[in-house]
């Protein structure tokens, strides 16, 4: 069981911070991140053109570590360009 927590705590980020507690109560936490984690990876991974099946996967496994690498990895696809008639930013005033 210790394995276990010592494998979760480096995969959740508990590790790189120091926090120790029992090996029950290291796997209940880090289960509990992973599991909120994985949404907000997958979220950010399909902003970016990614597979949210995959990013969701890697967050359940890599907890913290995951969404660190989808918020560095640049997106896969560019940027749509601007609708023509979309108002430009910043406003300008007739008046003048």
């Amino acid at each position: 069981m210790t394995i276990i927590a010592s494998l979760l705590s480096i995969a959740s980020g508990f590790a790189l911070m120091g926090y120790r507690e029992t090996p029950a109560n290291l796997i209940a936490t880090s289960i509990i991140i992973d599991l909120a984690l994985a949404p907000l990876t997958a979220i950010i991974a399909s902003r970016h053109g990614r597979s949210a099946l995959r990013w969701t996967v890697a967050g359940l496994v890599l907890g913290a570590w995951a969404l660190a690498a989808v918020m560095l990895i640049p997106p896969s696809r560019p940027a749509p360009p601007p609708r023509p008639d979309a108002p430009q930013y910043p406003p300008t005033s007739d008046a003048a």
